[in-house]
């Protein structure tokens, strides 16, 4: 990994360790950085994180990161939608998280979360 791969990790592990919802908070996270101008509504998240087994509840991830301000809340037609936020210091690592490689992606999230035959 290239020292700005590894400074990304180290935030991401930093970011991460706060939230409940781990794994799914990076792959939310990565998903609002590849698609910044986009704005998503719950199910059309849970669908991307592959929440339809009721593992986790998307409302507390969201919850996380719009307590931190990296996600906007919007309503329209009477649905809650998300998107990123257009605050440059506060989208800065979502944004980040999308410029790595799948392969770059991979070796983080191991970094991160370790299996357990590690």
């Amino acid at each position: 990994m290239t020292t700005s791969e590894i400074a990304i990790a180290e935030k991401l592990n930093q970011f991460t360790r706060e939230c409940t919802g781990g794994k799914y908070c990076l792959k939310l996270l990565r998903v609002f950085g590849e698609h910044p101008y986009a704005r998503f509504s719950r199910l059309a998240l849970a669908h991307l994180l592959d929440l339809s087994s009721g593992r986790l509840n998307i409302e507390i991830v969201l919850r996380y990161l719009i307590d931190k301000g990296m996600v906007r809340t919007y309503i329209e037609n009477n649905i809650h939608l998300y998107s990123l936020t257009e605050d440059g210091s506060l989208n800065s690592l979502a944004l980040d998280t999308a410029k790595l490689g799948w392969r770059e992606w991979q070796l983080v999230v191991r970094q991160i979360y370790p299996s357990p035959t590690q």
